[in-house]
């Protein structure tokens, strides 16, 4: 076990800091409690949230997990028709599932949408 773990720390040091803070990041996802919530879970929540509240060509897209005090899922926002593209981001909590969201956030991502839009009709 313990030349593993030399194989593996070793194989950490050759790659980038970004990438070593991905692996780690996914190796926390791998190893989270029971009760928590899954990446599919939180990106399912962030969709059904946008359609509902926010705009019916909005959707949640591949949630990043982000290890901290309070870990969460960044799901960004993605336009689904039309100029498609990014529109900010919905952090979901990885261990309650809540949506961490304000009455603003709303408008915040509409304003997003808006600019996005008016950056691709300048082009």
């Amino acid at each position: 076990m313990v030349e593993e773990i030399q194989r593996v720390v070793a194989l950490m040091e050759t790659l980038p800091l970004r990438e070593r803070r991905r692996v780690l990041e996914f190796v926390e996802s791998l190893a989270q409690p029971e009760g928590t919530v899954g990446a599919g879970e939180a990106r399912r929540r962030v969709s059904a949230w946008l359609v509902s509240r926010v705009g019916h060509l909005l959707m949640g897209g591949e949630p990043r997990y982000v290890a901290g005090i309070r870990p969460v899922w960044r799901v960004p926002v993605l336009v689904t028709r039309g100029l498609r593209g990014e529109a900010g981001f919905v952090d979901v909590d990885a261990r309650s599932g809540e949506l961490l969201v304000t009455e603003q956030t709303p408008q915040e991502i509409l304003a997003r949408v808006r600019a996005l839009a008016g950056d691709t009709a300048s082009h």
